[in-house]
């Protein structure tokens, strides 16, 4: 109800303003919703010394910047200690604090180089403490010495096993890797289905004429055929003889654009990555024609391979 006002008449005795048992009536309701905002609607229970209006509080809170920085402080504060209270006795809730400040950690660090230091600080420590508590590391650690060969090498293959994966998923240039210790490595193309053409070492000069070139090679080494110029067709392999399909599977390793890794009979046949031949030292041509590299779909693509004996330099 709103505050009621006895009407006063606008002079003395002017006969205008509330009689005088409107004017009771309306100091009688005014007293009641008194008595039941403060007591209850007998008597009066509030400590009204000392009570400030709602709406007093609130124009002053708005008003005024120290309280609101006030009460602002005092709800953090209550917040935090009902949230540490909370998180004591509720394992979820710790755990969703735990999570949000390894978010909040890790936002900063991608923008702030000296918080990125130290994560990277700690992470080298909790390494450093997980070798000393791990037995398989701390073998590696005592054992990995210049001394020790057997280790140093096994570690050197697997780093090169992991490099030559690295080239592999990179896409560079097969005829760069420098894997298996192949001597020399040929780039094969195609000229239609008419012959296999070498577009390096010099073959490439002699355009047409040089169709399906005659290569010279040597006993006891390792050579390479890099096939990715076929685009997928011409089946390239090697044979015994000059016709026929006795491939010479021995010592062949494949490995293709993927990575992955072939040997013998699965590694012929192939239109892509690189083809390695390990020569054996046991194998030497008797003439033209002993060995030829030639395509399983096209009679007319196939060349020599005159194999010369290390031995004999």
């Amino acid at each position: 109800m709103a505050k009621q006002t006895i009407g006063i008449g606008t002079s003395a005795n002017d006969g205008t303003g509330d009689s005088v048992r409107a004017g009771g009536d309306k100091v009688n309701d005014n007293f009641t919703e008194v008595y039941n905002a403060l007591g209850n609607g007998t008597t009066i229970a509030a400590n009204t010394g000392t009570l400030v209006s709602n709406a007093y509080a609130v124009a002053t809170y708005a008003a005024n910047t120290a309280l609101t920085a006030k009460f602002n402080t005092f709800a953090l504060v209550a917040n935090v200690a009902a949230l540490a209270a909370l998180a004591n006795t509720n394992s979820a809730i710790a755990k969703r604090a735990e999570v949000a400040n390894v978010v909040t950690l890790a936002a900063l660090a991608n923008t702030n180089s000296s918080i990125a230091t130290k994560a990277a600080v700690a992470n080298v420590a909790g390494l450093a403490a997980l070798g000393n508590t791990n037995s398989g590391v701390a073998l590696l650690n005592t054992n990995l010495v210049a001394t020790n060969t057997a280790i140093r090498l096994l570690v050197s293959d697997r780093s090169q096993v992991a490099n030559v994966f690295s080239i592999f998923s990179s896409g560079k240039s097969y005829s760069t890797v420098p894997n298996y210790g192949a001597a020399v490595t040929y780039d094969i193309s195609a000229n239609g289905s008419n012959a296999y053409i070498v577009s390096n070492m010099g073959f490439g000069k002699g355009g047409a004429a040089f169709n399906n070139p005659e290569l010279t090679v040597r006993n006891e080494t390792t050579i390479a055929f890099d096939l990715n110029g076929l685009g997928g067709s011409h089946p390239f392999a090697i044979r015994s003889g000059d016709s026929g399909s006795s491939v010479f599977s021995n010592t062949l390793i494949h490995v293709a654009t993927s990575g992955t890794i072939t040997t013998g009979a699965s590694a012929q046949g192939k239109a892509e990555g690189v083809l390695y031949w390990q020569i054996p030292h046991d194998i030497v041509s008797s003439g033209r024609n002993s060995y030829t590299y030639y395509c399983q779909s096209h009679a007319a693509m196939k060349g020599n391979v005159n194999i010369k004996d290390t031995g004999a330099i």
